[in-house]
């Protein structure tokens, strides 16, 4: 009489998965059952496609343990030890649990494994030398590719919308080229976002859809598609690799948003010294890229969906001196409207004190609305902080110091690879490579920095510029609609001039968005007349 046996198969990745290796292993363990006389049944099919066997929350592995118990079958046919767990002691683990039920574990690949010494330790060794082998193939694999990577080489061939991938060809490493349709799209959906009167994410994918656009999995653009191109910051001609890594932590954990077990490893972030810059083709310039960033960060802060019962004047605008943290709007049964932190008591954090910061909206709103409104008519304070903050800047700046500069982080980058390559060779000791790279890397650091700064004093010259041409007649043509506006009206200019409102113990301190001689500090206590607004 023929033994019942389950089969237990898996593939590791989607790829495997298609190219229908799982297949493979379910015709192999067929075979190898028929001629060695067990009986297989198709609801003992037990298969795992596309699942880590470096944890043991597989779906497939679950059910076959659970019916162990059962007796509904006296044997388990896999096709090696590392289909049935990737590392030696899940193997053993697993081996030792089936053992004490009685159930049989067969490996085709692999002579049967006895309850003698001599065997098990044969079994073990195998796969400790297998779980080692991956572990140095791996290993590899990664420094390869951030070899190749640092020398400028594109070693993820999956692009954003716009790009596409050019294999390696010869001594020719891989990279990514403009795809010049999808490219123009992307020009267009930025245009439109930082215009003077900027288009919505919603509006800009229904125009996109009307106008037949096709995405890469269709015609029908989402939101949540321009979203994450408005987000891309390889558009500005930088591309970054090894900027996350694989955490495990979770695997198997309850989900905390959601349902049921996290199944796979997360993505989170690395340091940002680890990041890797790669040059590719730009579509869009730095400037306009930033004009995005900010404009979604101020639709997120300020979107309708964090408020749809109540209207406040100042909401997303108000922070607490204490804590940091956003006061919120409330409304009681009386009507009366008061903005509050939620974080003063219980949820307070534990390097802060406990505290209270809460004031009523009948105050707060009226003192800051009438510091814009002196700060509107009186557009020359706003010029006169502007020249000097402008005698501030550093001049004398070398015009080629920049380029000056990218050509050192050029060569800084080629003395890095050089010394790895030494490294690796074997002659460099680690502790002198270690050493040298800690060098450059902080020389590098250095000159990014200073890379960085001069670009901020530009678009900070620029940016004075633009305002000083432009602010006084905003100042006159704003003020002719101010005589009797909306409480949506009052809203939206003070969201244009103010940054945020620091609410203190004592003192409440206005920042506004352009600089000023001084932060314009109300007193809670005071008169309203007492304001000052620079």
């Amino acid at each position: 009489m023929k033994r019942t046996a389950a089969l237990y198969a898996r593939v590791s990745t989607h790829h495997q998965e298609q190219e229908a290796t799982i297949a493979s292993q379910v015709a192999a363990i067929e075979v190898y059952a028929e001629r060695q006389g067990y009986a297989l049944k198709k609801e003992l099919y037990f298969l795992d496609e596309a699942v880590s066997g470096a944890k043991l929350d597989r779906p497939g592995l679950d059910r076959v343990r659970d019916q162990v118990s059962e007796g509904v079958f006296d044997a388990i046919i896999c096709l090696s030890p590392d289909r049935l767990a990737r590392q030696y002691t899940l193997q053993i683990l697993l081996l030792e649990e089936f053992r004490q039920a009685d159930i049989e574990v067969v490996f085709v690949n692999q002579p049967p494994v006895s309850d003698n010494p001599q065997s098990q330790l044969l079994f073990g060794i195998q796969g400790l030398f297998a779980e080692y082998e991956r572990a140095i193939i791996a290993e590899r694999m990664r420094r390869g590719r951030l070899h190749r990577a640092r020398q400028g080489r594109m070693v993820q061939p999956t692009t954003p919308y716009g790009y596409r991938y050019v294999p390696k060809d010869g001594s020719k490493g891989g990279h990514w080229e403009i795809e010049t349709a999808e490219a123009l799209i992307v020009q267009q959906i930025f245009a439109m976002y930082t215009q003077a009167e900027p288009v919505s994410i919603r509006k800009i994918a229904d125009l996109l859809t009307e106008a037949q656009v096709p995405t890469r999995q269709g015609k029908r653009w989402h939101n949540s598609l321009v979203g994450n191109i408005l987000k891309q910051v390889q558009y500005t001609g930088e591309a970054y690799y090894n900027r996350t890594q694989k955490t495990y932590n979770e695997v198997g954990q309850t989900r905390k948003n959601g349902h049921g077990k996290r199944k796979h490893p997360i993505r989170t972030p690395r340091l940002a010294e680890e990041w890797i810059t790669i040059r590719v083709p730009a579509i869009i310039d730095q400037e306009t890229w930033q004009v995005a960033q900010e404009r979604m960060k101020n639709n997120q802060k300020f979107a309708s969906r964090n408020n749809q019962q109540h209207f406040f004047l100042l909401r997303g605008l108000l922070v607490c001196g204490i804590c940091g943290h956003t006061l919120i709007g409330r409304r009681f049964v009386d009507s009366k409207a008061t903005y509050g932190c939620n974080y003063g008591a219980t949820h307070c954090p534990p390097d802060v004190p406990k505290h209270t910061c809460s004031l009523p909206a009948e105050m707060i709103e009226p003192l800051v609305w009438n510091a814009i409104i002196e700060l509107l008519q009186n557009p020359k304070l706003i010029s006169q902080a502007w020249n000097d903050a402008s005698k501030a800047v550093p001049t004398g700046i070398e015009q080629n110091e920049n380029e000056r500069l990218e050509n050192r982080l050029k060569t800084l980058e080629r003395q890095q690879e050089r010394l790895l390559d030494l490294f690796q060779e074997e002659q460099l000791d680690k502790t002198v490579y270690l050493a040298r790279k800690q060098c450059l890397q902080q020389q590098q650091k250095t000159i990014q920095e200073r890379i960085q700064e001069l670009f901020q004093q530009g678009r900070l010259v620029q940016a004075k510029q633009h305002l000083m041409d432009n602010f006084e007649m905003f100042c006159q043509r704003i003020q002719a609609n101010l005589d009797n506006p909306t409480p949506e009206l009052q809203r939206e200019v003070i969201r244009l001039l103010i940054d945020h409102v620091v609410v203190g113990e004592n003192e409440i301190i206005i920042k506004h968005i352009v600089p000023v001689d001084d932060d314009c500090r109300l007193r809670p206590r005071r008169k309203a007349a007492k304001a000052q607004s620079i």
